[in-house]
């Protein structure tokens, strides 16, 4: 029997149902592994994370965001508020050169 993936000590006892790592008991809960669930969408809960949302900070999925730009996302919670955003987080100005054209600050 293989050794867990993730400890490498214990032996696998199950496999993850979203990236086929094989796994212990201890480094498994409802069919995930604990690596997959550590990088989980933290918007839905659902899919694995691709990005971390510049606003909010929490790893967001596909489906959860808003792309910007190739390469950078907003969660979908944090878009329609990104103009509030921008003027309480100054630091974060130069995602505004992001936005489309016609998105207005409001003040």
């Amino acid at each position: 029997m293989p050794l867990c993936e993730v400890c490498e000590e214990r032996a696998a006892v199950a496999t993850c149902r979203i990236c086929g790592r094989h796994v212990c008991e201890k480094h498994i809960s409802n069919g995930i592994c604990s690596v997959c669930q550590d990088l989980m969408c933290q918007v839905c809960g659902e899919r694995l994370s691709i990005d971390v949302c510049p606003f909010c900070g929490r790893l967001i999925c596909r489906e959860c965001s808003v792309e910007l730009q190739p390469g950078i996302r907003v969660c979908k919670e944090c878009f329609p508020k990104i103009s509030e955003l921008l003027r309480k987080y100054p630091q974060l100005t130069h995602y505004r050169r992001l936005l489309p054209p016609r998105t207005p600050l409001k003040t």
